[in-house]
């Protein structure tokens, strides 16, 4: 009998067991196939034991690529080729992430590529190599001398998103530019461009934010410097997708399809509901070419990297983007969770329109256990939370671990600051690092004057202090000329206090923003510094820097190399320091404790069991980064309407694609399921997140 087949009990062929569903899947008849594996249902044997079951069909002839898009996922899946019911087929299996791949493609094409990685490298190469690129457009050519820091980082950025975004320098039209934009609203992710437009506007680069002087300017840089990076072997991590994709298709364009030992049977592409468009690209080029099947795994239901350009378009419609006609299999059971977490998560996922309806039932008869902590004021569950936290890591558990899933990284800036006050071993995700910012440096900096000012301590720095101020009371720091020049003015008086050095600031009449205006401006900024240094209170001080201070107000522009402008912290930082009332000194302590206990964490597709940092006890991150992770207790954080979903969630996509990250992050509690919920977050009045109802919880 063909196929692999259940022995006694479910066995097959002395290995693990395997159930119907995926049987089903491993036997399948059709050339291609939409998978569908929610969470915990055993996808990654039953898509080894499909590539068993096609290299026994093709007697032994069937060569496989399988796409992962992790690191970690990648080597997992290598470990268990490892196994003796792979060992077949193994050797004809290259197990690779798309990067990876790629990487082969652009050293094949250039002898020496030269890869920029980091954020400084894209933006040096863009300022030199790719100088010829933006130096024949006006609009970037003045940009460029105006904003000689913050446009080479953008356009660095524009540029890769641009590539992930399924933009084609070979054709370089306008005509293929349109078309484009058409497709990315379909796919909704149009804003990941409309970013781009409102940041280069902000930078007046362009006079308006309409499509037609966006693609006047970022069409042509885009075609130019891509032909630059070609020319000259510079490349980015993106370009090693994008090189490849361009090198598939031209073979393909010669009639010249792979054969022999070369050709790939079968194409296998895991977590399909995180590709972006230049993914998709590659891989039906790399179909085309070597005429291969393919076979589509994910999970709908956890598609929620759209903010980096992933659509689930792809997979919920398989057959219009890919061309091709797919048989649909679905993996029903969760081997994973607890049977509650199972069946309210399922509840909570059936509300969202865009997905495949698809059955779930746990194995495990085991239920979590669910708690939900209202707290009158965000303090009071940020106390609720510490205490399951001290209860979590005094119990010692070998091996255990607890996570804070937060929406907000903001939401995770209490925890950091008592964790680290109180010695409680913990991590925090790389994009979490909000206290290793310039701009928490230098509002750190305020309240350490402010601290130094209630002292009345006569300090050497009094005018270097001040004038810090200064520069954080505008949007961008004082000229170097008109700073210094008021520098002198300040310092002329030998001020002994910091009263004395901001009554001699009002008396300035020089240049500011080169403009000479009788010292009223001068005279303003007088005015905040004196709301700063005499704030009766952390929380006062806090909140004067929050209103008074546009240096530190949100700035998406700049978010984007300063994470505390991305989204400032005031709200919980105010919320926060109401317990530390007039003591300065102990706050400023706690956040220095809690800036120095951060440590880099590897990314995303790093592999967890390699780096001893995730061993500690408590894990704080984002429930963006908490994706493919499990953990014995989960604590969801201020699960209330605005946060869960965003306030910006107004679209139904937008709503779904929130409700889409709730189930990922409720679905990572293996034992307990913590749900926090407070009446009042600073001063907004909040009500529980509609997601609580959808999914029955508690």
């Amino acid at each position: 009998m063909g196929g692999l087949e259940l022995e006694g009990e479910g066995q097959i062929s002395g290995s693990r067991r395997m159930d119907d569903t995926q049987l089903a899947f491993i036997n399948a008849a059709e050339r291609d196939i939409r998978l569908l594996a929610p969470a915990g249902s055993g996808k990654t044997m039953s898509l080894l034991y499909r590539c068993a079951e096609l290299h026994r069909r093709s007697g032994g002839n069937a060569s496989f690529l399988i796409v992962s898009f992790t690191r970690a996922a990648r080597d997992e899946l290598r470990a268990r080729l490892t196994d003796d019911a792979f060992a077949g087929f193994a050797a004809r299996a290259d197990v690779v992430t798309l990067n990876g791949w790629g990487h082969r493609r652009l050293k094949a094409m250039h002898a020496q590529p030269r890869l920029h990685v980091s954020d400084f490298e894209r933006a040096t190469m863009l300022k030199s190599i790719l100088a010829p690129a933006w130096s024949t457009i006006p609009a970037l050519e003045t940009g460029m001398k105006r904003q000689p820091f913050k446009l080479p980082q953008l356009l660095a950025g524009l540029l890769d998103m641009m590539k992930t975004l399924g933009f084609d320098h070979e054709d370089g039209s306008l005509g293929m530019a349109d078309d484009r934009l058409e497709m990315l609203e379909q796919l909704g992710l149009l804003p990941l461009l409309e970013d781009f437009m409102l940041r280069l506007h902000q930078l007046d680069v362009l006079a308006n934010r309409r499509w037609e002087p966006f693609l006047e300017v970022a069409l042509p840089f885009f075609n130019a410097a891509c032909t630059q990076q070609f020319a000259t072997g510079s490349f980015t991590l993106e370009d090693q997708k994008y090189a490849a994709w361009l090198d598939q298709r031209r073979q393909s364009a010669a009639g010249a399809p792979s054969s022999g030992a070369d050709r790939i049977t079968d194409i296998l592409v895991d977590e399909f509901q995180d590709i972006n468009p230049l993914d998709l690209a590659l891989i039906l080029q790399i179909a085309q070419l070597n005429q291969s099947a393919l076979t589509i795994v994910g999970d709908d239901d956890q598609a929620i990297f759209e903010w980096r350009g992933a659509a689930p378009d792809f997979i919920l419609e398989p057959d219009r983007h890919l061309g091709r006609r797919f048989a649909t299999y679905v993996l029903e059971k969760n081997y994973r969770c607890p049977r509650n977490i199972v069946q309210k998560s399922a509840r909570l996922i059936r509300h969202n329109i865009r997905r495949v309806d698809k059955a779930m039932h746990p194995v495990s008869t085991v239920d979590a256990e669910i708690a939900i902590y209202p707290g009158a004021t965000f303090l009071e569950s940020v106390q609720n939370v510490l205490a399951e936290i001290r209860h979590f890591v005094e119990r010692k558990t070998p091996g255990a671990r607890m996570a804070l899933l937060s929406r907000k990284r903001a939401q995770l800036i209490p925890y950091q600051i008592l964790l680290a006050r109180e010695d409680i071993p913990f991590c925090a995700a790389e994009d979490l690092h909000l206290f290793l910012s310039d701009t928490f440096d230098r509002l750190l900096g305020a309240l350490r004057t402010r601290t130094m000012a209630g002292l009345g301590v006569a300090v050497p720095t009094i005018v270097d202090d001040v004038m810090a101020l200064c520069h954080s009371v505008q949007r961008f720091p004082l000229r170097k000329v008109e700073a210094d020049a008021m520098a002198r003015h300040i310092r002329s008086a030998r001020p002994k206090s910091y009263d004395a050095a901001i009554d001699r600031l009002e008396t300035y009449d020089g240049t500011i923003r080169g403009q000479v205006d009788e010292g009223a401006t001068a005279a303003d900024f007088a005015i905040k510094l004196r709301r700063l240094i005499h704030a009766p209170s952390v929380r006062a001080a806090i909140e004067a820097l929050q209103t008074l201070y546009s240096g530190f107000k949100k700035d998406y522009g700049r978010g984007v190399e300063d994470i505390f402008l991305a989204d400032p912290p005031f709200a919980y930082l105010a919320e926060f320091s109401e317990s530390y009332g007039e003591d300065f000194h102990g706050f400023v302590d706690d956040l220095e404790k809690a800036k120095d206990t951060l440590v880099k964490l590897p990314g995303m597709d790093a592999d967890d069991s390699a780096d001893a940092l995730w061993k500690k006890p408590v894990h704080l991150m984002t429930a963006l980064r908490a994706k493919g992770r499990e953990f014995d207790t989960v604590a969801m954080l201020d699960v209330v309407d605005g946060i869960w979903p965003l306030r910006t969630a107004k679209s139904e996509r937008a709503i779904e694609g929130e409700r889409r990250l709730f189930y990922v992050a409720m679905t990572r509690a293996k034992k307990r399921l913590i749900l926090t919920s407070s009446h009042r977050i600073g001063d907004q009045v909040t009500i529980p997140s509609p997601f609580l109802a959808e999914a029955a919880l508690p």
